[in-house]
């Protein structure tokens, strides 16, 4: 498969995660982005962990620049006024970083997979017309896809507060977010936002009492041929949780690299 720019899949791997949390943690209000050192880190700022970030943008071929990098990230935390999350690129560490992190006191908070694809596998069932999509256009909207992901999460509802109104969703020209509805009850959601040449595919969420009705893949499918369209853009682009990888590849998505996203075991002090 080719890659965008022609570079390596760990680098579009590693650039288009930066580029994508830059894109959204820049639109909320109070946020904060530093990049340097070799790290990006992405505040959002906000009670939402997964929207403050720190990432790694290079090779980290030893312990000694793996611990470096971590106590980096340790630091850059201490900005955040909430708990914050790091990203790393499992192709681009160590031997036995899992360890190594450990011991920096990080544990696992979620397993990513970088995927791509050029276009999309026909479905693998017929269109379900119960469905009534409705996109990202106002405050209610928003809400909806923000409850939608707090419940495939398991995560408490306070939490995703910060995303129930329109902050990542203007420019409406580079960020398409669609809501599924059934009977009038918001039940699946998915988004496609403009990031380095690609489609990024992302908020794909169904409630857990509609799993298995084929909702996930419509609502996806839907976000990606309006936005890829709208924004005049081929390659898809995704990171992946282990829960939704096998709907990916069912899709026609290819699988990259690990991106395995670390949480300190204590927060930072602020």
């Amino acid at each position: 498969m080719e890659h965008s720019h022609n570079m390596s899949p760990v680098n579009d791997n590693v650039r288009i995660l930066i580029e994508a949390w830059k894109l959204m943690v820049s639109r909320l209000p109070g946020s904060t982005v530093q990049h340097e050192a070799g790290v990006a880190s992405m505040f959002g700022q906000v009670p939402l962990s997964f929207l403050n970030i720190s990432a790694q943008d290079h090779p980290l071929l030893t312990v000694a620049d793996l611990r470096a990098a971590l106590t980096l990230m340790r630091d850059r935390a201490k900005s955040c006024q909430h708990r914050s999350l790091i990203a790393l690129c499992e192709e681009w560490l160590p031997a036995g970083w899992e360890r190594t992190a450990a011991e920096e006191g990080y544990k696992l908070a979620l397993n990513m997979t970088w995927m791509t694809a050029n276009r999309l596998l026909p479905p693998r069932r017929p269109a379900n017309p119960i469905l009534e999509f409705r996109r990202v256009s106002d405050d209610a909207t928003a809400r909806d896809l923000a409850i939608i992901n707090a419940h495939a999460y398991g995560m408490e509802l306070n939490l995703f507060e910060c995303i129930c109104n329109m902050q990542l969703w203007l420019p409406q020209n580079s960020s398409y977010g669609y809501v599924g509805y059934v009977d009038r009850r918001a039940v699946t959601s998915a988004a496609t936002y403009s990031v380095g040449g690609t489609a990024y595919v992302a908020f794909v969420a169904t409630m857990p009492d509609s799993h298995g009705k084929g909702y996930a893949e419509a609502v996806m499918r839907h976000a990606i041929e309006q936005g890829s369209a709208s924004m005049n853009l081929t390659e898809l682009t995704l990171h992946a949780s282990d829960m939704g990888r096998p709907l990916y590849q069912s899709m026609g998505f290819e699988p990259g690299g690990k991106t395995p996203l670390l949480a300190a075991e204590t927060p930072a002090t602020h």
